[in-house]
C-alpha cells in the first residue's frame, strides 16, 4: 500500500494573488486527507490566518535580498519538520529553492508549477544556463496553459516532465438581478450606462493604461471600475486625469469582495501583456459576462468566439472597438455572457484542478 503523500506548498508569500488564492484552495481542500503545510520565501502574508485557523502550518522565511542557496537549507529544514514527500513549488523562485533542497534530502519529489510571466519577452540567457542544472531536478513541471508549457520548454525544460494543469475556480451561482442593482446604486451609476470592469493588480504587465486610453476613446460614455492596487496605482490615476475620463473611472482599491462586483458589470475587459491563465477572466466568465482580452499566453485558451472578443495587446484603439460594438448590442453581450458561463462551468471548475494535482501527488508518493 502507497504511502500518503505530505505535501509543503512554497510560495513567496499569501499575500493576495491569483497564485496564492489556488494555493489556499488546494491547502484546504485536500489537507483532511493528504497532510499538508506552505512555506513562503518572504513574509506569511495577509491570506495566511485563513489556512492556520484551519489548522494547517504556515511557515514564512523572511528571505533576505539576492539569491541565497542557505534559503534552500531552510526550505529543506520546513520539508522534514512537516514529514513532507512532496514539495509543491509555485513559480521560479520557489522552484529554485526547492530544487535546491531536493538536493538535501533527494527523496523529495519536486513539482514546479508556473502560473505566469512578468512580461512578454522571450527567455532570457541566464534562465536557461541555470535550468541546465535545475531543469533535472523536478520530478514533474506544470504549466497553466499550452502556450505557457511552450515557455517552459524554450527555458530548458524537459518536453518528457512538462504538462499542463489548467486554473480552475469555484464557479458557484450566477449573479442576479438584485445582485446588479445593488452593486450599481453603490456605484451610483443608471442601468443603461456600459459598466466596463476589470480586477487586476496595478502592474505593468496588466497594461492598464492602454484600458484606460480604450475607455476615453468610446464615443458614448461608460464607466470603468478597476478593482485592485499596486505600484501603478497614482501613475494610472494621474493617466485617467490626462486623457479626460477621471469621472468615468473608479479606483475600488484591494478588495475581499472583488467577484462581488462582478455582478453590476455589463463587459469584462483584461488588457494584458502577458498571461498564464486568470482567474479573474474565468470569475468573469462564471458571472455570464462577455470578455474583451489581449490575444496572450493562456487567455486564447480560455476565451472563445462563444464567450468573447480577442483583440492585440497594446492596441487602445482595437479594444475600444470590441468594447464599443459590445456597448452597441445587448443581444450580443447576452449570447457571450451565456456562453462564458458555459464554458467555464465545463472546462475550469476548482474541482477538476484539485482532482488534477491530487492524482500527480500520489502518483509521485
Amino acid at each position: 500500500m502507497k504511502a500518503t503523500p505530505r505535501v509543503l506548498q512554497v510560495v513567496l508569500s499569501l499575500n493576495p494573488g491569483g497564485t496564492e488564492r489556488l494555493v489556499l484552495e488546494l491547502a484546504r481542500r485536500l489537507h483532511r486527507e493528504l497532510p499538508m503545510a506552505v512555506c513562503c520565501l518572504d513574509a506569511e502574508g495577509a491570506w495566511a490566518s485563513e489556512l492556520t485557523s484551519a489548522g494547517i502550518e504556515v511557515r514564512a522565511l523572511g528571505r533576505p535580498a539576492g539569491f541565497g542557496p542557505s534559503v534552500g537549507s531552510a526550505v529543506a529544514a520546513v520539508a522534514s519538520q512537516h514529514r513532507a514527500t512532496v514539495l509543491h513549488c509555485h513559480h521560479y523562485s520557489p522552484f529554485v529553492y526547492g530544487a535546491l533542497a531536493r538536493l538535501r534530502h533527494p527523496r523529495l519529489k519536486v513539482i514546479y508549477t508556473e502560473h505566469g510571466r512578468l512580461s512578454d519577452a522571450p527567455p532570457s540567457r541566464k534562465r536557461r544556463l541555470a535550468n541546465v542544472v535545475f531543469g533535472m531536478l523536478p520530478s514533474a513541471v506544470y504549466a497553466v496553459s499550452r502556450e505557457l508549457r511552450e515557455h517552459l520548454l524554450e527555458e530548458g525544460f524537459s518536453p518528457r516532465l512538462a504538462g499542463v494543469i489548467y486554473n480552475g475556480i469555484d464557479v458557484g451561482p450566477q449573479p442576479g438581478h438584485e445582485q446588479r442593482a445593488a452593486i450599481r446604486t453603490q456605484l451610483n451609476v443608471p442601468d443603461d450606462t456600459l459598466v466596463i470592469g476589470t480586477i487586476a493588480r496595478l502592474d505593468p504587465v496588466k497594461d492598464l493604461g492602454t484600458l484606460i486610453t480604450a475607455v476615453a476613446m468610446l464615443e458614448r460614455p461608460a464607466l470603468l471600475v478597476i478593482v485592485g492596487d499596486g505600484p501603478e496605482a497614482d501613475a494610472l490615476r494621474r493617466e485617467a486625469s490626462r486623457v479626460g475620463i477621471d469621472d468615468r473611472v473608479r479606483f475600488l482599491g484591494q478588495r475581499n469582495d472583488a467577484r462581488a462586483w462582478l455582478a453590476g458589470c455589463d463587459v469584462y475587459v483584461n488588457s494584458s501583456i502577458s498571461e498564464g491563465v486568470s482567474l479573474t477572466i474565468l470569475e468573469a466568465m462564471a458571472a455570464g459576462l462577455p470578455v474583451v482580452a489581449t490575444r496572450v499566453g493562456g487567455t486564447v485558451e480560455v476565451v472563445d468566439a462563444a464567450s468573447g472578443t480577442l483583440v492585440p495587446p497594446r492596441d487602445p484603439r482595437r479594444l475600444a472597438e470590441a468594447i464599443a460594438g459590445l456597448q452597441a448590442s445587448p443581444a450580443a453581450r447576452r449570447s457571450l455572457g451565456e456562453g462564458a458561463r458555459r464554458r467555464v462551468e465545463a472546462q475550469f471548475t476548482l474541482d477538476r484542478m484539485v482532482a488534477e494535482y491530487r492524482q500527480v501527488y500520489e502518483r509521485l508518493s
